[in-house]
Formats: structure tokens, sequence, C-alpha cells
């Protein structure tokens, strides 16, 4: 939705060389509005007021018309899009924050992806990928998936250090699998014995890598050097 921003030139406005600027007006209600100049100025008769646009006649000492469209038509979409974004944020002050934002010289998306806290909890990590999987994978898959979220824990509790993403490097990898081989406790037929089946331990890593794969896509670490480990 865009919002209301349109493109104006104030006759009061003019500077001593004649030219005024072209600026943008941004009303969030009849009672609280803002002016934000785009930089670009022009002589008062080479600005259309209907179409809001300016005149094809524009002498080329004032600058070249295509590109003076395109600065123009770049800060328009950058205003409209940081009030867009402020009012889906619920932001109080859609004014302050396109004040605050417009004529930084930097990527404001990206900063403000950058200042999006991520959630970086192994566990609850495990738990998202297993609910987007629900949907087009088998329930034995959920169980091998939420099994391995389960040998994480006893591993963790095990070792006692606390996993996280950086947790995982060769070392991890070696010692994680051999866990799992020799150590990792479990009944079987109500008897208590330690060390998982090969095939067991086999699917646990490779659903492991296959989280870790999904996390990456999505961009919230990069994958360890032992995922490429046969």
């Amino acid at each position: 939705m865009r919002q209301p921003i349109k493109l104006i030139v104030r006759k009061g406005k003019v500077r001593n060389d004649g030219t005024a600027l072209i600026s943008l007006q941004y009303c969030y209600s009849a009672e609280q509005r803002t002016v934000l100049g785009t930089g670009i100025a022009i002589p008062l008769q080479y600005w259309n007021k209907k179409t809001r646009k300016i005149s094809k006649d524009l002498p080329a000492i004032y600058g070249n018309l295509e590109q003076l469209e395109s600065t123009i038509s770049e800060k328009l979409r950058k205003a409209e899009d940081l009030v867009e974004y402020a009012l889906k944020q619920h932001n109080s002050s859609p004014i302050k924050f396109l004040k605050e934002n417009f004529h930084l010289n930097k990527n404001w998306k990206l900063d403000q992806m950058a200042s999006q806290k991520i959630n970086l909890d192994i566990y609850d990590n495990i738990d998202d990928y297993t609910k987007a999987k629900k949907s087009n994978v088998k329930h034995c898959t959920i169980n091998v998936i939420n099994a391995m979220k389960g040998h994480l824990k006893s591993f963790e509790l095990k070792s006692k250090m606390p996993i996280t993403f950086d947790s995982f490097d060769v070392s991890f990898y070696e010692d994680f699998v051999r866990y799992l081989l020799y150590e990792i406790p479990h009944f079987r037929r109500k008897e208590s014995i330690k060390g998982l089946k090969i095939n067991t331990v086999g699917k646990t890593i490779r659903h492991l890598k296959s989280f870790f794969r999904d996390r990456m896509r999505k961009k919230i670490f990069l994958l360890p050097t032992w995922i490429h480990i046969k």
C-alpha cells in the first residue's frame, strides 16, 4: 500500500538564485505532517504542479532531466518504504522514523534486519524446523528428528557444556558420534544399555545435517565444516 506522500515545490521557499527545492510532503494526519527536501532545486516555472513532475523544457544547466527524475523517484520510494515499515511495526511516530532515516546514506533495510534479534537457541530452532517439516514428511520422520533433538540434549547433559551453533565443529562431530555409538544410555526391552545401532546413528547425523542446511538457507548461521564429512 502506497503512503500519502507527494512531491511539492513551495513558492514561498524560492532561493536567491531563483530556484526552489523539490520536496516530499508526508501527511500522517491533518495535523501531523512533514516536508523533506530531495536536494534537487529548479526554477518554479519548470515544475508542473498538476503532474508533479519536472518540465521537459528544463535547461541543461539545472541537470540531466532523466537523472533528476530517477533520483526523485528513488527518494519517493524510499520515503514510502520507510513509512510503510514504521506503520507495520506499529511505530507510534512514523514521521519521526521517516525524518531520522530518510537522509541517511546507509541501507536502512539492512540495518533494521540486523537490529532484529535472531533466536539462536539450538532447541528452539529444531522445534521450528520440525514444525515446518510436519506438512511434507511422514510421522516416522518427525519421530527421528525429535529423537535427534533428544540425543543432543543427552550429549549436552553428559558433557556439561551448553550446546550452541558455535559448538558444531569437527571435534564436536567426532565426540557426538562416539557418544551415540558407545555411551548414550537408553532402554531396550526394559534393559538399560549403552550405544545406538549404526543405522540409528546414521539417521541422527543425516537429519542433523539437514537441519543445519535448513538453518543456513534461512541465514541463521554458516555450515560447520563437518557437514561435508562422509
